[in-house]
Order: C-alpha cells, then structure tokens, then sequence
C-alpha cells in the first residue's frame, strides 16, 4: 500500500516527546498505532505483537542466522487517557515483556495449545516493527540497493505496520495486511489516520486520545459536507391538512379513502371521496371544539383500522389539536396509562367503544354520532394549528418501565413530504395502503403520502393486512402504486408473489419503501427472481419516531445481493444532517461503527412530560458551530462506507425492534417485576429456527415462603401462575400484544458474565412451550400432516392437535406462514382469521376437512399424557 510518512519536524518533535518521558522511539510509535487501533475498534485493550532480535546472549554475536524472536505487547487504552498516559502505560508494558525477550515464541504458542484457534494467531493479529537502520543508507562496492516492498502472497498476520528512518531526517512506513478482510483503500485510510493522531501527539501529548484529530482535513469535509444532508431549507409554513385541504378543493369529488365498516351482516365497501372526508372531518372537530379542544391539545384517537380512523384524524387536526394514537387491542391499565401521562382532553372513538372507556372514566367522543351531531356545520373558519403547532404523539417504549409520547409538529411532517419529493414524484395517480396500524409512526408516511398530494389511500382491513394472499388480491384489485412494508411483512408478501401470485408483475406498482426494521438484502433474491427487471422500484429508508418516520433514502438494486449481509440504508434526507461518532462524540471515519446522530427539522420536540429524558435524547450540536441547534441521540449503531452510503449495524443498548415496532425490554421487565411470583427476568430478542424475530423472556421464580414484590401486593401464588398461558395472560393486561413474549423460560438463576452482568448470550434456547392441556396425539393422517406443518413454522417437537397455536409461542406472522403451509401442502384455503378463531389442530383438520367437501372427523376423546 502507499508508504507511510512522517516528516523530519515530526518525527524530531516524537523523539523529544519520547525524552521527556524516559520513552524509546519504538515505544512512542507503539502508542500511536495502539491509540489508532483504539479509536478503530473502540477495544480497550490491545496486545502487539514485534520482532527482537534475539541477540542478546555473547555466544550468538559471532554467528551467521536468524535468531528473531516474537514478543507480544498489551496496550491498556481504557479511560481514554492522554497520550502521555498511554506513553508511560507502554513503556511499562515494554519494559516487563522485554525481561522475557528470551522466551522462545513458540513455547508461549504451544501453551495455549488446547483451546488454539488455528485460523489465527493466538496472542495478537497485528506487528509492529522498527527498522532502526535503513536499507537506502547501505552502500556496497560496485551494488546498487534499491529498497522495495517484496510480495511474498502471503500475510503472517492480520495487519504488519513497519517504521524505518529516513535520510531527510523523518520516518516512511509501510503495511502488509491479509486481503481476506481488508481492501487497500481501507488500510491506506489507517495508515492516513496514524500519521494524522501521530503528529497531534507529538505536539498535544496532554490531551485525551478522544480529542487528538484522526480523520484528514478532506475527509473531514466528505463525511460533515459532500455526504451530508441540510443544505436544503424545507421548512413550511403550513398545517398538514392544510394539504390535504387544498387537495379537497381541486379534487372534491375524486375517491380520498377506500375501506371497510362493519355492518350486521359483514363488512361493508366504503369510499369516501375528499369533499365528503373534508365535511365529515370538520363537522367532527366543531364537536371537538366544544369539548375544549383547540391548539397544542392533545386528544386521544382509538379507532379499528377503517375510513372512521381517517375522519377522526383529520378532525382532530381540524380543531387545531394533536393525536395520541390509541389500539383499541390496548389492556384497559395501558389506555388509563396513556390517557393520563399525554393528558388527553377528549379520546375519538368507534362508538361501539364509547361504552367501553366511559366504564374507565375517560372521555369520548364517538366518530360517527360526534360527527353527524352538527350536519349544518363543516368546521369552516376554525382558528386550527399552525405549522410549529402539536400533530401528534406517538407513544415508543421506555427503557425505564414507562412508556415514553413523541410530540410531532405539522411542521415537520411537511418538510418531510417537501424534502423526499424528488425521489419519488408522488401525485393524484397514485394509490397508497394504509398497511400499518396508525399507533406506528410508518402510518403518518402512508396517510399523508396520499392525501397531501391528491391520491387515493387503501386502509387494509387487519385480517388482510395478515394474509399474504388476501393482501396481494387487495394490491391487484386496487391497482396500488405505492406500498410500504417492513422487511418481514414484506417476505411473507414475497412467498405469496413466488408461490405463483402475478403481483410482481402487476403493472400499476411502481415503488417498495421499506422502513421499520433492518433490511436483509439476502431475503430479497426471491422477489428479484420473480419481477426480473420489470419490477417495482425497491427503495429502503431508516428512520425514527423521534425525528419524524424518515432519516436516509437508498434505492436497492440486484447487484446489492452479490454484497455482504449488511442493511444499506443510504443518505441523509436532504435537509437533515447526520454525524456518525464514537462513544466520545468525535466523528468515526469511513467504516469505523459510531453511534448516529441526527439533526434539522425533523426532530421532534422531545418526549411529552419527560424534561431529564428529552435532555438525554436530545443534545447540543457540537458540529453546527449555532447556538441552539440539537443532535438526537437515536442509540443506532451504524458506518459510512467509501461511497458515502450508511450501513446500519444494529444498537448500541438492548433496544430491539419486532415487526416494525421498537421495544425496550426494560419495559416487559417491568411488567413482570410485577408479578408476585416473579424475582428476576430478562427479556430478550431471539431468532431460532424457523427465523422470525420473536421476544423470549427468562425468569427467575420467587422462593417458597419469600415475600412478594410490594406492586403486587399479595401472597406468593402457587408455581402454576408461571406457566406460559398464565404468564401472556398477566403482562396481557398491561402490555399491547406485540410487547407480550412468544416464549418463557424458567431458570433456577439467569447466568452472569465474570463482571456479574447478565450473560445474554449464555441464555438458553428455548424449548417448545409445555401444551397446558393433556396431550392428544392425531388420529388421522391430516391431523398428521397439520401436526408437520405446525411444527415446521414454530419450531421444536410436534404439537398435541388440542395445543393452542398462540399459547405456544405462535405470532400473527407465524400463523400467516402456517396458513400459507396449508394451502401449499393440502391445495386448501384457511383463512387467518379461522386460525385465531379455533387455533388448534383438531380444529383445523375439521375446517380443511369442511372446505375439501368431507364430512367433519368425530370430536376427539381427550386423553392422559403418558
């Protein structure tokens, strides 16, 4: 690779340094290059290993060979200390491992011989070395020497850095490196970063090495200008609706919202054209007004997944308050939770849930009866919310036990629309789904991607939204342009689009976006397969609830597969400005992870009633040079790579997202900590065979007689309310579904680490959940066959056909795929909405045996287990 170089005024200005300290030249360039390996790895400890020359002894002196030796060094780094510090640290490791020069390298390897990695060396993977002499000093009668850098194909170690001096007075270095992990730009940027920290050190020894520059002066400018957004001004000073308005006026009679309402004899078609949402929306929010809403008010909005949702939506943005998305699926103890924490002045219901939260003591206004209360008025002339007015609050879990509300303006949901519109051209021709439920904040993306600009929005009925087929029959019967998916609902898509469904080659859909969890490039090669190049645009975009649903923008392409398994996830949205740094806030170069900052206008106010929290979260930009500009801590852990382009690595906490949703398992804990027979839990991530991502939690049970905890509040219950069903009942009542675990072990004590923290990875898989009724086993070859099937999606040994498939650990996800199993393997429709209906396999058998035309199997006699 290219020659490293220090010029004489640095290399002068090292050895002084070196002087003052009671160091060697050896030793200062030791903890430079300890020091760029520290910043690189972020490891607090790093062992060197470098050549002695093995001649010491008297009876060598005289002799012709190689006596080189190997001797390994430990660098200490923790506390990031001043390079001074890691000066004197150095010289102390020199020191003692040089009183062992002598001791013969391979005696050392040999010793560790049983638990021997032989892919590796065993005590270090990168040399340093210090050619004292220089070979383009040595001079021979009537010979030549020219110094090269001799190939010899093979590299001794992961990394070899060698110092030697040269004639001007300063020093040259070169590297030979494995090609197996590291391509030549990437050492030529190390080597650029160990002359750069170097020099700096030399001449501010008493500073931190978090503080000594690293990055050069034009890569400096790459990663904070050329790869960076906010140079573009987005910013509106406009109200959302106010888009959605102007639409209603131009296009008054075009369909805004296609979906279904529940009518006595099944679900009813419903399309609401824009000059009907915009009347019925503003007869809602004059109601709204007289309950005392107006701006910065905060109402709650709890509706099933239909045209009704859309109307109470715009209402409350019609009286000038925000939304506080409610699942009407939520436990009563969270609604009552959430009501309270984001003060709601009114919540905007279905109905037929108006009963349900008066009985809580919460107010309500019903969608349909609230908005048909005032037929003469359409809310013209409100004085509604302005541009830094609340839009909404969506609720996110808290790392504390408590969730936590992100207050969300029109403002930045608007230059959101303004600054991504290059990208995609959206406009009245298109249709949108409304796929995602509105508590998640991709909703806000899909309801206002359609109506602020003219197009038509398909709200997807929840048992559609699980069924791929049901699903890719709605895309093709609705001639859907835009869809956005997370990346797992999307492979349950791409199994129906292969399985034979001509959805990839539907010519309406146009555009992919995926969003809501990391994007596997492998899991995409069935899709391209099947669309060839006449397929949708396939973009994927990261973002978060704290800086409003989007931060970066990446169109994926088929080559991406020939790539490593990483989740590319593009460049910053054009007015937003993104830092990727290291744990001590200084940048991270080009392929180095570094935490994701994010600033501009997408960021949200903070967290609702949460000043410390928000203080935490959101922090002063030390980049921007402006008095009041913030950096959002997102928590993500991420690296440019050499095109400019963000990788997205995963987290740097325990913050997990399933299905889109992010948890913090701190949460769930809390939730079980609860739980009198409960001492100790964990929950964490898993994703065993088959694949999905599922929550796992572990507990450690209270012992007989030990005093419950003081939430709960009564004596210890028998063992028995540890069982899994009685678990997922219990956080059931506290928790939204997809918060409650698919699994539950019970372990005598949760495994630790040599520093008493919990050791994640020595965590036990799960095994498949004990059935809490008596095992049958089946009785007929369908029984049989579903009994297969039932265990090839969840996993573990084979079910009793009287097991429950939710109680054992079955997700909506899962159950979608068991569907889709069954028509593969017995060529018969079962819907989902069956499956969650009569979730086992006795049941099953009878409906497939019902839909093949065959008369219904006689019930089974249940009997003992064995």
């Amino acid at each position: 690779v290219r020659p490293l170089r220090l010029g004489a005024a640095a290399a002068a200005a090292l050895d002084a340094l070196g002087r003052q300290r009671g160091a060697t030249r050896f030793m200062v360039l030791l903890a430079g290059f300890a020091a760029v390996l520290h910043r690189w790895s972020d490891a607090r400890e790093v062992v060197v290993g470098t050549p002695v020359a093995g001649r010491d002894r008297p009876e060598l002196e005289e002799l012709v060979g190689l006596f080189v030796n190997t001797l390994p060094v430990r660098a200490d780094l923790s506390g990031d200390p001043a390079f001074a510090a890691l000066l004197a640290r150095v010289r102390e490791a020199c020191l003692g491992a040089f009183d062992h020069a002598q001791v013969p390298f391979e005696r050392v390897v040999d010793a560790l011989q049983p638990r021997r990695d032989r892919s590796r060396t065993p005590l270090f993977q990168v040399m340093l070395a210090l050619q004292e002499t220089s070979l383009a000093a040595a001079r021979l009668e009537d010979l030549e020497l020219i110094p090269e850098l001799l190939e010899t194909g093979t590299a001794k170690f992961d990394l070899t850095l060698v110092w030697e001096p040269r004639p001007d007075g300063g020093l040259g270095g070169f590297a030979e490196y494995s090609r197996d992990l590291f391509e030549a730009t990437t050492v030529e940027r190390f080597l650029g970063h160990l002359a750069t920290l170097t020099a700096a050190a030399a001449e501010h020894p008493d500073r931190p090495l978090s503080r000594l520059p690293l990055l050069t002066s034009a890569e400096r400018h790459q990663v904070a200008v050329e790869w960076n957004g906010g140079r573009d001004g987005f910013a509106s000073r406009q109200a959302i609706h106010h888009r959605f308005a102007a639409q209603a006026v131009r296009r008054a009679e075009a369909v805004a919202v296609v979906g279904e309402a529940e009518g006595a004899d099944g679900p009813i078609p419903v399309h609401l054209s824009y000059g009907e949402l915009e009347r019925r929306a503003g007869r809602l929010a004059v109601h709204l007004r007289t309950l005392g809403v107006g701006p910065e008010s905060r109402v709650g909005l709890l509706t099933a997944r239909g045209p009704e949702l859309v109307v109470g939506l715009l209402a409350v943005l019609r009286a000038g308050g925000g939304y506080v998305p409610l699942d009407p699926a939520y436990p009563d103890e969270r609604l009552e939770l959430l009501a309270a924490d984001a003060d709601l002045v009114t919540i905007v219901a279905d109905d037929a849930l108006v009963p349900r939260l008066a009985a809580l003591g919460l107010s309500a206004a019903g969608v349909g009866t609230a908005g048909a209360a005032a037929p003469g008025l359409d809310g013209t002339g409100l004085d509604d919310a302005g541009p830094d007015d609340l839009a909404y609050v969506i609720y996110t879990s808290g790392s504390t036990g408590r969730p936590k509300g992100v207050p969300v303006t029109h403002g930045n949901v608007v230059r959101l629309l303004d600054a991504t519109e290059r990208w995609f051209g959206f406009g009245p021709g298109d249709v949108w789904t409304l796929f995602h439920s509105h508590c998640f904040d991709f909703s806000v993306w899909e309801i206002w991607g359609a109506l602020a600009y003219g197009g038509r929005l398909v709200v997807v009925p929840w048992w559609v939204s699980r069924e791929p087929a049901a699903f890719a029959g709605l895309l093709a019967r609705e001639r859907v342009t835009v869809l956005n998916q997370t990346p797992s609902a999307f492979r349950q898509l791409t199994h129906e689009a292969v399985a034979g469904s001509d959805l990839h080659r539907h010519p309406a859909l146009r555009t992919v976006i995926f969003g809501g969890e990391a994007l596997d490039l492998a899991a995409l090669a069935p899709w391209w397969r099947a669309a060839g190049a006449a397929g949708p645009r396939l973009i994927n975009m990261y973002g978060i609830t704290e800086t409003t649903v989007h931060v970066t923008w990446r169109e994926v392409v088929p080559k991406d597969l020939g790539a490593e398994p990483t989740s590319p996830v593009g460049v910053a949205i054009p007015d937003l400005v993104l830092h990727c740094v290291d744990r001590h806030g200084a940048r991270s170069p080009v392929g180095v992870p570094g935490e994701l900052l994010v600033g501009g206008p997408g960021l949200a106010r903070g967290y609702q009633g949460r000043p410390a929290l928000t203080a935490a979260a959101f922090v002063p930009d030390p980049f921007s040079g402006r008095s009041g500009e913030r950096l959002y801590r997102s928590g993500d852990l991420v690296r440019y790579r050499p095109d400019g382009d963000l990788e997205y690595l995963g987290r740097i906490d325990h913050q997990v997202k399933v299905r889109g949703f992010r948890i913090e398992p701190r949460e769930i804990e809390a939730a079980l900590a609860a739980h009198p027979a409960v001492r100790e839990s964990v929950v964490v991530v898993r994703r065993d065979p088959p694949g999905e991502a599922r929550l796992v939690a572990y507990l450690v049970p209270a012992a007989a007689g030990e005093a419950p905890s003081a939430a709960a509040g009564a004596e210890a219950p028998h063992p028995e309310t540890l069982q899994p069903g009685a678990l997922r009942g219990f956080l059931a009542e506290r928790l939204p579904d997809y918060m409650v675990p698919a699994a539950f072990v019970v372990l005598d004590a949760l495994p630790l680490t040599v520093n008493g923290k919990i050791d994640r990875r020595a965590l036990p898989a799960p095994e498949r959940q004990e059935a809490e009724t008596a095992y049958a086993p089946p009785r007929t070859p369908l029984e049989d066959v579903l009994v297969g099937l039932w265990a090839e999606v969840l996993g573990g040994g084979p079910p009793g056909v009287d097991d429950d498939f939710f109680a054992a650990g079955g997700s909506s996800l899962a159950a979608a795929r068991l569907v889709v199993r069954i028509r593969e393997a017995l060529g018969v429709e079962v819907s989902l909405r069956t499956l969650f209906d009569e979730p086992t396999v006795a049941a099953l058998a009878r409906r497939v045996d019902a839909g093949r035309g065959a008369p219904a199997p006689p019930p089974l006699v249940r009997r003992p287990a064995a």
